[in-house]
This record gives structure tokens, C-alpha cells and sequence, in this order.
């Protein structure tokens, strides 16, 4: 599908209460933080998953990553960090597609970012607005996910 016909948005995010299965592997690999959080604190989560992305750039095999849910209330659980994750200014883009197509989304905001004389912060996110679903996978052209990446 065409990308030029999403729109790329400046907001402000709210700082939200997360919780986060840090992770260094393949993206593909996060399903398993997000079943972790699943199994852990059911009950608590209060929105759709999303990632955090620590590296400035793609990686492979070795992406650092959190596999995240918003949670109600500060919590624990083994193996999972919850956290306010601070709020603030971002430049985002929604895309539909495949999972692992997000490349020419990401040229287009980073080109808007660099236009508009802006400074990218780390990570950046992807909310999972649109995925496949526990039980029928759907059609991977119809996910729509956000790629919001912060800025001051």
C-alpha cells in the first residue's frame, strides 16, 4: 500500500505507567515479553502493546528493545520493569502493512524530523494498534501500527 497517504502528526503524549520486558534479540521475538506481561498482570493492563527501540538505527539479530503494555498502577512481577514513562513532544506516522515493512515509514518521519530541524530522542516507539489476534492471524496488510519517535 501506498504510504504517502499517511500523514505524519506532531503531538503530546501523556506520560503513562508501562510495563516492560526488556530484551536484546530479533524484533520479532518481542510476542514473548507481551505474553509475559499477559500472564503476569492481566488484570492491571489499561491499553494496547507497543515496543520501545534503544538502538538509533535497525539491527538484525541484536535490536534492544521492551516489549511494553500500559498498566493501571505501579506493580510487580518477575522479570518485568514497570515504570512512568515520561510524556512529551513526538512526530509520529501510522502505517498499514507487515510487520518488518516499516522501513520506507520510518525514511519518510525521519526526513520530516530532519526538515523541520528537530532532535530525535530515544527510543522510539511502535504502537501495535492493528495486529494479528490470539486466534485468527488476520491479513498482515491490514496491522496498523504507529511509529512514534520523540522530540525536543
Amino acid at each position: 500500500m501506498d504510504q504517502s497517504n499517511y500523514e505524519i502528526q506532531e503531538k503530546i503524549l501523556p506520560a503513562m505507567w508501562v510495563a516492560g520486558v526488556r530484551m536484546k534479540g530479533r524484533y520479532e521475538e518481542c510476542g514473548r515479553g507481551f505474553a509475559h506481561i499477559g500472564r503476569a498482570l492481566g488484570r492491571s493492563i489499561c491499553g494496547i502493546p507497543f515496543c520501545l527501540f534503544y538502538d538509533g538505527e535497525f539491527k538484525e539479530n541484536d535490536a534492544d528493545f521492551a516489549a511494553c503494555m500500559p498498566v493501571r498502577k505501579s506493580c510487580e512481577a518477575e522479570g518485568i520493569t514497570v515504570r512512568e514513562l515520561p510524556g512529551g513532544r513526538c512526530v509520529s506516522l501510522l502505517y498499514r502493512g507487515p510487520y518488518g515493512g516499516q522501513g520506507r515509514a520510518y525514511e519518510k518521519l525521519f526526513a520530516y524530523i530532519h526538515r523541520k530541524n528537530l532532535h530525535p530522542l530515544l527510543p522510539s516507539r511502535e504502537v501495535y494498534l492493528k495486529g494479528p489476534g490470539m486466534i485468527f492471524k488476520g491479513n498482515p496488510r491490514n496491522h496498523l501500527t504507529e511509529i512514534q519517535v520523540m522530540v525536543e
